[in-house]
């Protein structure tokens, strides 16, 4: 992020004319329209069962498409005879028609996306999936299986959320009573960091990123990720760091934290890696914009698609706040504040739109900033609103407890935020988020006041680490030392093994990545830097009210173009 270097760069050039027309509103414009034409189904899972084998037996009735998925191969499933205890499947294999294998390659741009008009497209709404352990058959064959082998069922379906989504502009969306945030930024234009994928007992799946806002080497800095991940058969447990994006990535440290503990426990990181036991959080009993807004149906259960956007449009500094009221346990004088969080898409498109007002000069400003001390940059990002402030009101007003860093749009991340409550008079907790327009989004939010917990840690460094051609990378990665695993283009993967001690099957178990490292953009602007639009920030507040300037004049022009659409 920009800071105090800015100041330096608009000294040399007393007056310069922004000569380039702004494009980013027919960028935004064709994202609209393009998106407006998508649709997209889903996978419903099924668990493979008795309850399960009746509603095999009742989509067979329904007149699905049943497919056999098996090791490489799939089948259509031609016909099909449920045994009378439900207990065994026959069926006779055929060649699976082209009209049904957009589901191979998990539809359209493997985004499970199809085109409603075309009839090769249509057909994989009324599909159901079987999948069951690779078996040596051929079409024309008669098959009996038993169904506790089936390892996974899928039904596919509308997904008339993701397919309504679409209809909103991709890389932002309005809070104007009826439009809320929607889609991504295009990947490749995304300013983000590492991405993280663990293996979760059927695949290696997205978690989030690591050390976000970390873009210089005097910012690396430790990172704690929660991971939904369980071991393989051979009891190891793996994960990979990827470079997905237009960026340099060093990564000086990943070791995991295997946590064991009883079960109904929840095992938290606060922002600097010490642990907490959550056993019942409570609920806020208010949750509400700075305007007044009621976010509290957004913030009661966590992962549940619901999100409360930090949009508050009355601020005059460009700031969002939401007031969170909990009822305080009868003697409590600590808490841990749980939340669930992430950045917004629509930070990465401001910060992209700073950068390239650089033009040509963008990679030399990065060397420049390189060579500031830490402190001024991280000052330069609590003067923009950039982290998340966690304030308490107690005896004497408001009180900073936090300022979390940034953790990237990715994928919602839980954090607890220790709280002391010994300053708070009455049965009431006051806590105030406050942060940059719309540059946060919240997920969860609930207070726990219950005592630490035992919990027993194992911190592992990796056993194994190899690169996408092989070669063992595991080295950089075994302990903090300042020797970097460097990933420097698009597709440069490190897949990390670990081996924790034997399990005990009577404890519940959570994983924790720590990392640690830094990443630096690459960008190949073109042009004279904007001195006139890049002296602006080095005001204090002056990213957010750009940003909610910008915001207004995208909202405008795309309803406008909305209601021409219509």
């Amino acid at each position: 992020m920009p800071a105090e270097g800015l100041q330096s760069l608009t000294k040399p050039i007393h007056c310069m004319i922004r000569k380039t027309a702004n494009l980013l509103f027919a960028v935004f414009g064709s994202v609209l329209l393009l998106s407006s034409c998508k649709n997209y189904y889903m996978a419903r899972r099924v668990q493979p069962g008795q309850d399960a084998n009746g509603e095999i037996d009742s989509l067979y009735n329904q007149a699905r498409f049943f497919v056999l998925r098996t090791g490489s191969q799939a089948f259509y499933m031609k016909t099909m005879s449920l045994s009378s205890d439900q207990k065994t499947l026959t069926t006779t294999l055929d060649t699976l028609p082209p009209e049904h294998r957009l589901h191979l390659v998990n539809g359209r741009g493997g985004e499970m996306r199809y085109k409603k008009d075309d009839f090769a497209d249509a057909g994989v709404l009324n599909e159901v999936h079987l999948y069951v352990p690779s078996m040596d058959v051929r079409a024309g064959e008669t098959v009996n299986l038993s169904l506790d082998k089936v390892q996974k069922i899928e039904v596919l379906e509308k997904d008339k959320k993701r397919t309504t989504n679409s209809y909103v502009l991709g890389a932002i969306g309005f809070t104007l009573g009826t439009l809320a945030v929607a889609g991504v930024i295009i990947a490749a234009t995304k300013s983000s960091c590492p991405f993280v994928s663990a293996y979760n007992g059927q695949e290696f799946l997205l978690q989030g990123e690591i050390y976000g806002g970390a873009l210089y080497p005097q910012l690396a800095r430790h990172d704690y990720l929660p991971l939904r991940m369980q071991p393989l058969a051979d009891g190891t447990l793996q994960l990979k760091i990827s470079n997905e994006l237009k960026e340099k990535q060093y990564t000086d440290l990943s070791s995991l934290l295997v946590i064991k503990h009883d079960p109904g426990v929840k095992i938290l990181p606060d922002e600097n890696g010490k642990l907490y036991s959550v056993r019942s959080a409570a609920a806020p009993v208010s949750a509400k914009l700075g305007s007044g807004k009621d976010l509290l149906p957004f913030l009661l259960k966590e992962n549940d698609q619901a999100v409360a956007y930090l949009d508050d449009q009355t601020t005059v500094d460009g700031s969002n706040t939401v007031s969170l009221q909990f009822t305080k346990a009868k003697k409590a004088k600590l808490a841990k504040l749980v939340l669930s969080l992430k950045n917004s898409y629509w930070l990465d498109q401001l910060y992209g739109e700073l950068a390239q007002g650089f033009g040509r000069y963008y990679a030399t400003y990065l060397d420049k900033q390189s060579k500031k001390p830490a402190s001024q940059l991280v000052r330069w990002t609590k003067e923009q609103q950039i982290p998340l402030t966690v304030s308490l009101s107690a005896a004497g007003g408001w009180k900073k407890v936090a300022d979390l860093t940034t953790t990237g749009p990715l994928a919602n991340r839980s954090v607890v935020v220790p709280v002391d409550l010994s300053g708070v008079e009455g049965d009431i907790v006051n806590i105030r988020l406050s942060t940059g327009f719309l540059f946060w989004e919240l997920d969860y939010a609930g207070i726990d006041f219950s005592a630490n917990e035992a919990f027993g840690v194992e911190e592992l460094s990796p056993a194994e680490a190899r690169d996408e051609r092989g070669q063992d990378v595991l080295a950089p990665l075994q302990r903090e030392d300042n020797h970097f695993l460097e990933q420097p283009q698009i597709g440069n993967v490190a897949t990390l093994v670990y081996k924790p001690s034997p399990r005990d099957e009577s404890k519940s178990y959570t994983y924790i990545l720590h990392a640690k490292g830094w990443y630096r953009h690459v960008r190949d602007f073109t042009g004279k830097p904007n001195i006139a639009f890049l002296k602006q920030f080095t005001r204090p507040n002056a990213f957010p009210l750009y940003g909610r300037t910008r915001f207004r004049q995208i909202e405008s022009q795309t309803l406008r173009m909305m209601a021409a659409n219509n």
